[in-house]
Order: C-alpha cells, then structure tokens, then sequence
C-alpha cells in the first residue's frame, strides 16, 4: 500500500514538472517571438528649420520605434535637398513644399503620399534694407532667395503682384540659411523672405524694414512627404511610418515647449525661437482637395512662367495607399474632384 501512494506521488510530481516546464517553453517561444521581431530602417531626411519638427519629436518620443521603424534621421539645408537625396537613393523619404516638391516630378519616380504641414502665411515676412521702403521699389535691387525652394515662387509671385517682372530684379540663390543671412546682413542682398529665427536675425541689421508678407500674395505653403514607388511598395512600412508621424502631430500640438527642445537640440539654435515659429505651423496627417488644389495651381503657374519643369499629369505623382492604410480618415481627397 505504501509502495502503491509513494508511486502515485512520484508520477504526481513528475506530472507537475512536465506542466511547469511546458509553461516555461511557452514563455521562452513568446520571449523569443518578440525579440526577433525585426525593425525596418528607413532613412528621412530632415531640412534645418522647425519644418521638419515632426520628424525629430517621431525619433526622439518614440513613435517611430512604437510601430517598428528604425529611423535614420539625415538632415540637410533644404527640404529641396531632401528631395534630392531620395532621387539618387541615399534616402527613403524626403520632405518639401508644394513648389520644391512639384519642381522634382518629372525626374525620377517620386511619389507625393502625404500632406504633413503648412505655415502661417503672414509669418514668411518679405524684409529690405538701405531705404527700401516699399514693393515697389524693389525693381532693379538684388534680392537673396533659397535655391530650389518656394521661394523661388514667392518670389516671383510677390514681385509680380507689384506689377515687376522676375527678370527685372537681381535674383541671388543661396544653398543655405546662413548664406541668405550673411548676404543681407552684409548688404550683398538688399531684400529677401524670412521666418522664424531667420527674421529675428535679419531684423537686426541696421535699416532692416518688413515691407510686406507672403499673405500678401496670398500664398501659404504646404509641406508633402514623398517617396520613390519601389519604397512605398511596402505598404506596411508606408503606413507605419504615417502612423509614427500622426502620433508626433499630437505631442507637438499639445506639448510646443517639449518639441523645440527637441529641435533645439537638433538644430543647435534658441528654444525660444524655435517654439515661436512651432506654433505657427499646423502640422497634420492627411491628404484632403484643397492640399492638391494648391499643387495643381502652383504646377500651373511655375509651369507656365518656366519655373519648374511640367509635362505631367499630378494625380499620376500622388499615391494614396499608405495614407488609407494608415489613417484612412484622413484621406478625403478625390481625383474626380481635381480638373
């Protein structure tokens, strides 16, 4: 009888450790699951100013690693320049204006798949020096513009509300903010656009004047994500990456202060600037009539006026799949609606 409770103990207890070490394999398989799970890095590259604040606030907060994206964040002078980089392959996703972003389209396969911001209009302040004191008199007078911007179009724009032609002003281009700066405080340049900590610079040389804005045209640039097709051919990765920057959008909107320590640190300039000009960019997810409305007018008149080079159909450079896979609410633009 002994014999037969000591057996029916033993078998008892080799039950349990059969049990307890099927748990443990369990727990060790869903570890191991979870670990090899591996991230996509994607290269973006990000322009030197509080545009590309999203991109920064998605690294640094998380965001792109919560959706498993390894984000190389590149930066460069100009959002152009990002564009650029996509289009010789040393970067996945690139971010322009309108303008900057149309004025690359007919070169390679890129592909607009989102809005992601657009600035205050009346913050983009047309500033002069040595006694210019209105449009008008900017005829004939050498004016600084960031090359391959849109400026490049607000400018020509802006000159032609004033009833001036483009080729009756010395049109500069310069490669980089600091250049466009040294320029006018130099007195290279005696007129040019600036926003954010670029005003506040501009704004002490001596004689400096704001004469005028970009809403004054009225023009408010919209900035776009864009990527070559075999990249977006990842849908996964297209989405991800639109869900990590939606994410961004909330904190920036709720925590400004936190977003330009963030850019403070990445730009190396003032918080206190930074923040100022945070607040005046709405930055979003989305893709809606209007966004494309306004490339499409921007494409006609650059075209037009031979400031970019045309030849395309716009609705064939904007790709909608990412967009709807990730935020498909955000997505109320319709082609039909586009003449």
């Amino acid at each position: 009888m002994k014999s037969k409770k000591l057996s029916l103990i033993i078998l008892f207890i080799v039950g349990m450790m059969i049990v307890a070490a099927g748990c443990g394999g369990g727990s060790q398989t869903q570890s191991t699951s979870d670990s090899s799970r591996k991230e996509v890095t994607v290269k973006i590259g990000a322009d030197s100013s509080a545009f590309s604040t999203i991109f920064y606030v998605a690294r640094d907060k998380g965001y792109f690693k919560k959706y498993g994206i390894n984000a190389q964040v590149i930066p460069y002078a100009y959002g152009i320049d990002t564009i650029d980089a996509v289009l010789t392959n040393q970067i996945d996703v690139g971010q322009a204006a309108d303008y900057a972003a149309l004025s690359r389209l007919s070169s390679g396969d890129l592909k607009i798949f989102s809005f992601f911001q657009q600035l205050d209009a009346s913050r983009i302040k047309m500033v002069t020096r040595d006694g210019i004191n209105s449009p008008g008199e900017l005829k004939g007078q050498p004016i600084g513009v960031q090359r391959g911007t849109v400026y490049e179009y607000i400018i020509a724009r802006y000159v032609e509300k004033y009833n001036i032609k483009i080729d009756e002003v010395k049109k500069q281009q310069f490669g980089a903010n600091a250049e466009i700066l040294s320029a006018f405080q130099q007195g290279d340049v005696k007129a040019a656009f600036f926003s954010g900590d670029l005003l506040n610079k501009a704004l002490k040389v001596q004689g400096s004047k704001i004469i005028g804005s970009s809403a004054d045209i009225p023009f408010a640039f919209r900035g776009f994500l864009m990527a070559n097709s075999k990249f977006l051919e990842q849908k996964d990765v297209g989405k991800n990456i639109l869900l990590a920057l939606n994410d961004a959008t909330k904190y920036i909107s709720e925590n400004p202060g936190e977003a330009a320590e963030i850019m403070a640190k990445a730009l190396k300039v003032p918080k206190d600037s930074l923040e100022e000009d945070i607040k005046t960019r709405s930055n979003d997810i989305r893709l809606n009539d209007d966004d494309v409305k306004q490339l499409q007018e921007v494409y006609e008149y650059a075209s037009a006026n031979k400031l970019i080079k045309g030849g395309f159909n716009l609705k064939d450079k904007i790709d909608t799949e990412p967009l709807e896979e990730a935020l498909p609410q955000r997505l109320t633009y319709k082609p039909e609606n586009i003449k």
